[in-house]
């Protein structure tokens, strides 16, 4: 594997029912392989072909812990783009200020506000987007000033090593869902290594806990 993309659609043709993210900031939702793939490829499609996100820009995702979250993080990697705190070419975040405002849910089904200043939101305005690619894939990004995507799987993978997170095992965590420690515990050590994470309904998971499956 070079890529973090890579892993994920490996576990994917393995194993598409398995549960990927098991999310109980809102209640308790179980996105599995498949179901986290098709938010990731609508999300991508609209990143490429609504905001024309290229190759190489920097996109900012400022969101709280939250299934939604993982994807944005994976679809902006996908897309070729680099998370990015500042200097952005596009915003996510649930401020109303944001080039695509999320509004957090946990079954995905939430409608846009009204008079929102934001010219897209999410998910209302990714969610009928192609679940297929629509455009042919593009290297994977990083993280700007950081890891690009060789780099953040490996990573991701000694992260894994050091909570004890092994294949088919899960990772507990919570807040926050920023830095690269949060990418890593938020979505990046269950792609590199095959397993899943939940996300704890409680701030005060702080520190992350791997368990067997």
């Amino acid at each position: 594997m070079s890529s973090l993309r890579e892993a994920r659609l490996a576990a994917l043709r393995s194993h598409p029912s398995s549960p990927l993210i098991t999310d109980c900031t809102q209640g308790r939702v179980e996105l599995s392989l498949a179901t986290f793939d098709n938010w990731v490829t609508k999300t991508v499609n609209f990143l490429r072909l609504e905001a024309d996100v290229s190759p190489g820009d920097h996109v900012t995702v400022d969101l709280q812990l939250h299934w939604m979250t993982a994807v944005w993080m994976v679809a902006v990697w996908e897309a070729g783009a680099h998370l990015s705190d500042q200097n952005s070419a596009f915003k996510v975040s649930t401020a109303d200020d944001a080039d695509m405002l999320v509004v957090l849910d946990p079954f995905g089904m939430a409608t846009a506000p009204a008079g929102s200043a934001s010219e897209w939101t999410f998910p209302a305005d990714v969610r009928g987007m192609p679940d297929q690619l629509v455009l042919p894939p593009v290297p994977p990004g990083g993280i700007a000033g950081g890891p690009q995507a060789d780099e953040l799987l490996h990573l991701a993978t000694e992260y894994a090593g050091e909570v004890g997170l092994a294949p088919g095992g899960r990772l507990l965590t919570g807040p926050p869902a920023n830095g690269l420690t949060g990418t890593l515990a938020t979505i990046a050590a269950a792609l590199a290594v095959d397993a899943a994470v939940i996300y704890a309904d409680s701030p005060g998971q702080e520190h992350p806990t791997a368990t067997a499956q």
